[in-house]
């Protein structure tokens, strides 16, 4: 069965200058809508609230820059083309001045809903959404090797510190949870205040099965990022027009529960280019936009919106 998204084929490009390292694609910069504290998304799988975001902030698996695919696969099926009927998906961000906080959305139809990566467990290679956020736009290393510190301790430390690259994944899978930030043993980044929400997900199909998939999160980000604590941990402040970096990859496994299938796993990515693990200087460029007022619900139309769907939630 094809599933048909509303999906756009072209991406926005942004105007602005900035000093700051180049990410990739070069020349390319994308837009973060802003969510007003007044009109936050509710965090409950109903993603329609999301509609009032313009199509040229959405990306999905048939965006285009300069005549040439989007999203590329790095891992896995390399090369391979977008077939709707087996993966599509689309995506948007966004975020909040006055709570630092970055929001997502992705609706996704799959063919094969894969919750084990093959039958191995699901660390990293099942079906999975993955964010690396560069939020100071350092374009900084992500992961250490044994040679890059005198102890492991200071590998460990290190790993993470300065831009953070998680995978989320809905249903949570125990014991890594549905926001598994791979490279930290951080056990309190997943919870309020610092990310929401395993919960807030629409999933129609099961493990094995086709099935269709709409979710929407929300995530602080980290200039110094200690395992340990958050006291101790240094959160980045978002401020409007600044640009940030982000990597994204849509993880697709379609080796289900049949090991003996010619499908495969891969990693489609925004950008197309893969460097270390979660290194920033892979990541793409995104700017945080001002509010655009005259998008958002009036105050008649709030009452129908999250407001009625939050009390009922209460």
């Amino acid at each position: 069965m094809r599933k048909a998204f509303a999906l756009v084929a072209a991406v926005a490009l942004l105007s602005f200058s900035s000093t700051a390292k180049a990410h990739v694609p070069e020349g390319l910069v994308l837009g973060v809508w802003q969510w007003p504290t007044t009109h936050l998304p509710v965090m409950d799988g109903d993603i329609s609230e999301w509609d009032v975001v313009p199509d040229n902030l959405w990306l999905s698996a048939f965006s285009e820059f300069n005549g040439e695919p989007l999203n590329t696969v790095v891992a896995g099926e390399v090369g391979a083309e977008v077939d709707a009927a087996d993966l599509n998906f689309r995506w948007t961000q966004g975020w909040n001045d006055e709570l630092d906080r970055l929001y997502f959305v992705q609706d996704r139809f799959d063919d094969l809903w894969d919750r084990d990566a093959g039958g191995v467990g699901g660390a990293g290679g099942d079906d999975s959404f993955e964010i690396n956020i560069d939020a100071n736009h350092g374009g900084d290393v992500s992961w250490f090797g044994a040679d890059d510190f005198d102890t492991e301790e200071e590998v460990a430390l290190n790993r993470g510190r300065l831009n953070q690259m998680s995978h989320y994944r809905w249903p949570p899978m125990e014991p890594i949870g549905w926001n598994w930030l791979w490279a930290s043993s951080a056990t309190w980044h997943d919870t309020e205040p610092y990310s929401c929400c395993g919960t807030s997900f629409t999933l129609n199909g099961a493990h094995g099965t086709e099935a269709t998939l709409q979710t929407e999160w929300w995530t602080v980000a980290w200039d110094d990022f200690d395992h340990a604590s958050p006291d101790n941990s240094i959160q980045h402040d978002f401020v409007e027009n600044e640009i940030i970096g982000l990597s994204i990859s849509i993880i697709d496994n379609d080796i289900g529960t049949d090991k003996e299938t010619d499908r495969a796993f891969a990693a489609w990515r925004l950008g197309g280019q893969r460097c270390g693990n979660g290194d920033g200087k892979c990541a793409t460029d995104f700017i945080l936009l001002p509010v655009q007022n005259e998008l958002l619900p009036t105050a008649v139309e709030d009452d129908s919106w999250g407001h009625i769907k939050a009390s009922y939630m209460r």
